[in-house]
């Protein structure tokens, strides 16, 4: 199909016959999905900034790795000068006997023998 412009040129235009319309129902709910999903984001990270809770723990999700044990907000060179020393691996997760049932990478005095099937640095 040709269409004319105000200035006299034609313009080549594909018109989408029948058997385009599954395609153009399909973007068209892929649309919808993906614009409720954007909303629903951004609902959510207005009501955390306004109405979440408050993080007051340095460690929230109680995570075994390095980056957990330094102060929050970190120092600006993340350890403040001390460099951890490393005991165990990053995953010590479901520790028999441990307090938390995890065990930091810093924990010198934990005991580690299996914990997550893993046996910490010693593979």
């Amino acid at each position: 199909m040709r269409v004319s412009r105000p200035d006299g040129a034609e313009l080549a235009v594909e018109v989408i016959g029948e058997a385009g319309h599954p395609l153009v129902l399909l973007v068209s709910v892929a649309a919808v999905i993906t614009i409720s999903a954007q909303i629903l984001f951004y609902f959510n990270v207005f009501w955390s900034i306004f109405k979440g809770e408050k993080v007051t723990s340095d460690n929230p999700w109680e995570a075994t790795t390095l980056e957990w044990t330094t102060a929050t907000p970190p120092p600006h060179d993340n350890f403040a000068g001390v460099l951890p020393t490393v005991y165990h691996g990053p995953y010590e997760f479901a520790v028999p006997g441990a307090p938390n049932d995890f065990v930091m990478q810093t924990d010198a005095e934990a005991d580690v023998s299996s914990g997550n099937g893993h046996n910490g640095h010693k593979h």
